[in-house]
């Protein structure tokens, strides 16, 4: 199974820049068409979280219009720039629940080797995460589904583990991360992996033996700073996606693959 994700598009209004430079919807066009050329066509695309910047309907969309033009099953889950009521509108059936519920939901198809869990990790209006006893209890029942043999891939925005980059690390899970890992630890048999996004960069940890796999922004990403007292600043490093390859014998295989084209290839 080829598992395509992408992750903090940050979608701005209709003509402006993020930050004044980045322009997000131009760069989510290109990415667009670097998945449309993707050979093999990914089974499934997984965007974890801040979708939008202000999460306008306008924003949503723009994203939901782009999405659909691939042809190719989608799911998101919401970042902390983003909004569960209007997601719940854009996307309807993806997650149920009231509102302003959590926007979590399991995707368990007969023809795809793993399920799927989409994990909201956000406080609304804040920008860090948190993970509640009812979110956790869901995601037990959620994992005792799973076996090693058809095993969970679970999708969420905040990443579970401390970075290193200080400014992002402040704004992480900072509510429920204890009993999290315990849950990881004691289903890691039942999950091949967990990826995240925020961070706009390539990070790799694990939890219990379970790989948690970080991915690029689709737009700018978060300087690589590990100082302590790092500021919060983005570069202009060309965005990438991840491609996720999942085999019974191997697991998940993950690649970086850069959204712009380059020269080549040529034979050796």
């Amino acid at each position: 199974m080829l598992i395509a994700q992408i992750t903090d598009l940050h979608v701005t209004r209709k003509d402006e820049l993020l930050s004044g430079r980045v322009d997000t919807r131009s760069a989510l066009k290109a990415c667009m068409t670097r998945l449309a050329a993707q050979d093999p066509r990914p089974d499934v695309v997984l965007v974890t979280g801040d979708l939008t910047e202000t999460a306008t309907d306008e924003e949503y969309d723009f994203i939901v219009k782009a999405l659909e033009a691939l042809g190719i099953p989608f799911f998101v889950v919401p970042g902390n720039h983003d909004d569960r009521a209007t997601m719940r509108q854009t996307f309807p059936g993806m997650a149920a629940g009231d509102p302003d519920a959590p926007f979590c939901f399991s995707i368990d198809r007969a023809d795809w080797p793993l399920r799927l869990i989409g994990l909201d990790s956000i406080v609304p209006r804040r920008s860090e995460g948190a993970l509640c006893p009812t979110r956790l209890d869901w995601l037990a029942g959620e994992l005792g589904q799973a076996t090693p043999e058809h095993p969970a891939l679970i999708f969420m925005h905040h990443p579970p583990f401390r970075t290193g980059i200080a400014p992002m690390d402040a704004c992480g899970v900072l509510d429920g991360l204890p009993a999290f890992r315990d849950l990881i630890s004691a289903n890691a048999d039942r999950i091949s992996g967990i990826l995240c996004g925020h961070v706009h960069r390539v990070i790799h940890a694990a939890i219990g033996g379970v790989p948690v796999l970080l991915a690029p922004s689709s737009a700018h990403q978060i300087t690589l700073d590990l100082k302590e007292t790092a500021p919060l600043t983005f570069t202009l490093e060309p965005p990438k996606i991840a491609l996720h390859d999942w085999r019974p014998e191997t697991g998940l295989v993950t690649h970086y693959a850069y959204v712009d084209t380059f020269p080549g290839p040529y034979p050796f």
